[in-house]
Order: C-alpha cells, then structure tokens, then sequence
C-alpha cells in the first residue's frame, strides 16, 4: 500500500523526480521527467543519468560524483543551483536542479528534483532586453531635445530681440493693433523660451541619478524662500516651515522640486486672501513625509490625477504662467528618489501636495533645529 501511494504521488508530481544509486544509474524516473525530457521511463532507468546533460556536464558528471564521495565538496548535492538539461531531441534548456542524499537498507542513493525553467529564463531575457531598449530609447530622446532645444534657441533668441527692437525703435509709429501684436509675440517667445528650459530640465532628470549627498532640508528650503523673495513681497504671503531633518538625496532635484512646489502655492493664491505656505516634515516608518500646504484656489479632487502629467493645465495660459511641466517635474524627481508625491485638495480650500523620502539607515537620529 505505501509503495503504491509513494507511486502516486511521484507520478503527480508537477516537478521532475529522478532517483540515482550511487553510481548514477538511474532507479526512478517520474511522469513529469518523461513530460520534461520527451523520454519514456523504460529508455532511462537502468542507464546513466549523464544521458540527460549535454557537455561539458555530461563529461565532467563522473569526476563531480567521485569528487563528492571521496571529499564531501557539494557543487549540487544538498545545494541547488539552475543547470542545464537535454531533452530526447537533443535540445537544450535551463533547469533548476536540487539533489539530496539518503541511505536506505541497499546503501546510498540520490534523489533529484527538477524543474523547467525555460519559460522564466526567456521571460528574464526579454525584460533585461526591453529594459536596455528602453535605456537606450530614453538616453536617445534625452540627446534630442538637448539638440531640438540648442537648434531652436538661436532662432527663438533672433525672434525675442528683433521684437525688443521693434519696441525700442519704431513703438511711435505703430497703431494699438500693432503694438498689441508685437506685445503678443514678446510673449509668446518668452513663453516658448520657459517651454524649452522646462523641457530641457526634464530631460535632463536623468543625467544626475544617483549624484546623493547627505544635506540639512532647512538650508535648501531657505534658499527657495530667499530665491523666491521678490514674489514672495509682491503677494506679501507668510511662508513658515516646521524643523525639517537631514536627508540624503540629489540636493538640485530636491532644490527643484521645493521651488515648483512653494511657487505654484504662491501663483495660485486666491484672491484678496494673504497667502500663506507651511512646509512640513514627519518620520513615518522607513520614510520622511514631507508636505506644502496652502489656502490657496485649490484643486477639483477629479482632476488630481490630470495636473501631474506633462503639458496638462486646468487653466486658461494668459490667467496663470506656466507651460504645465512643473509638477511633473515633481513627480519625476520624487519617484527618482523612491518616494511618491500626491495631493489632497477641494475647490477654493487650499491645497496639500505631500510627497515621501526613504530614510536613511543609519539616520534615526536624524538632526533638526528650529524653524
């Protein structure tokens, strides 16, 4: 009865089961070998398992066997590891191999499991080569619009100073409609001028990867706020800051991200309301969760997923600057960091943009000091 259950179960395996005397003669060759390696049963037992390994496996089979009894070094036995295995029609593939050893009343034996992997292999093969593609594909787009960008400038620069010149020269001898006209290609090259530095920035996410240092947040804040003074005065908001820690990241793209998120607060202040930005930080698990919080005209939760991807704008151009990259920029350095940026908001109650930093190991005691 419990030869015939053993039976069963061997041949309802889903993995390849092999059993060897201690000489490599094969004793037992399951159901799922047979599906494996396309041979019957009857063609493999009693002969050497080296039938089932192309070279130099099957060469160096005998001399691994001795080596193993003779010293007890395992390669395989006890082990594991992915070899390679031969089928019938003398095609090749990957397996994952493990080999234990046991001792019955007729002496030492060994018992293989196996199984096919040629599926996961060529799965792993297409990934490495779609993620090199993809590498490539990215590194190429990045060297043009580093191109685009440099060929247009020059005529983008031609076009803003012969319109400065028009307007120093010869605005007396224009009509409204003119100068109107020439008011509205000033602006439009200063707006293409924006477009193309914004586009070259996010291009270039990518160049300065892994270029981390260990800062003080507080200090890089605080040259955000001086940067953005002049903005700051005309709008007369109150910007205010908890103790921020050290963290260790790019320290530009951290710069980059604070400056799109503290000047959108401002550009999207509400009417007669004083601004009033409040940047954040708290340790929550293995992340720092930093937050800007404004009062602000907020955001329709519909459209929290839309204002995140490039070029996507919820207003009309000529009632707020922008070309709509910079919090996609955002997003492209916090997920550089490995962390996630998101929004909480609603229509005329201010906004929440939070985004998350891991922590560093070793810096549970991270410093700070007062805002």
């Amino acid at each position: 009865m419990l030869a015939s259950s053993l039976r069963a179960i061997l041949d309802t395996a889903v993995d390849g089961i092999i059993l060897m005397d201690a000489s490599g003669k094969v004793t037992m060759f399951n159901s799922a070998c047979e599906r494996i390696f396309g041979y019957a049963a009857e063609e493999i037992v009693g002969g050497d398992v080296k039938r089932l390994m192309p070279n130099p496996y099957h060469d160096e089979h005998d001399q691994y066997l001795l080596n193993y009894q003779r010293t007890g070094q395992r390669k395989i036995i006890g082990i594991g590891r992915q070899v390679v295995g031969q089928r019938k029609s003398g095609e090749t593939f990957p397996m994952d191999l493990s080999v234990g050893e046991a001792i019955n009343d007729f002496g030492v034996f060994y018992v293989g499991i196996l199984r096919d992997v040629s599926d996961r292999v060529r799965a792993e093969e297409q990934r490495e080569s779609l993620v090199e593609h993809l590498a490539k594909s990215n590194e190429e787009q990045t060297h043009f619009v580093h191109a685009a960008s440099h060929d247009l400038r020059e005529p983008l620069r031609m076009i803003s100073s012969f319109c400065g010149r028009l307007a120093r020269d010869y605005s007396e001898r224009l009509d409204p409609r003119g100068a109107e006209y020439l008011s509205l290609a000033v602006a439009a090259s200063e707006h293409m001028k924006r477009l193309l530095d914004d586009l070259v920035d996010f291009a270039r996410l990518s160049d300065d990867a892994g270029r981390n240092s260990r800062f003080d947040a507080n200090g890089v804040v605080d040259q955000v706020i001086d940067g953005l003074s002049k903005v700051i005065q005309r709008s007369d908001a109150q910007i205010t800051r908890c103790a921020l820690p050290q963290i260790t990241v790019n320290p530009n793209r951290f710069e980059r991200l604070m400056q799109n998120l503290i000047g959108n607060a401002l550009k999207y202040a509400a009417e007669d309301v004083r601004p009033h930005i409040h940047v954040d930080a708290a340790r929550e698990g293995a992340f720092w969760r930093f937050s800007v919080a404004d009062n602000g005209i907020g955001i329709d939760p519909r459209h929290f997923e839309r204002i995140f991807q490039p070029f996507k704008r919820l207003h009309a151009r000529g009632r707020y600057e922008g070309v709509g990259l910079g919090l996609a920029i955002c997003r492209k350095i916090v997920e550089g960091f490995g962390g996630a940026l998101s929004v909480r908001s609603s229509e005329g109650q201010g906004s929440t943009f939070t985004f998350t930093i891991p922590t560093d190991v070793d810096s549970d005691k991270d410093a700070t000091h007062d805002a």
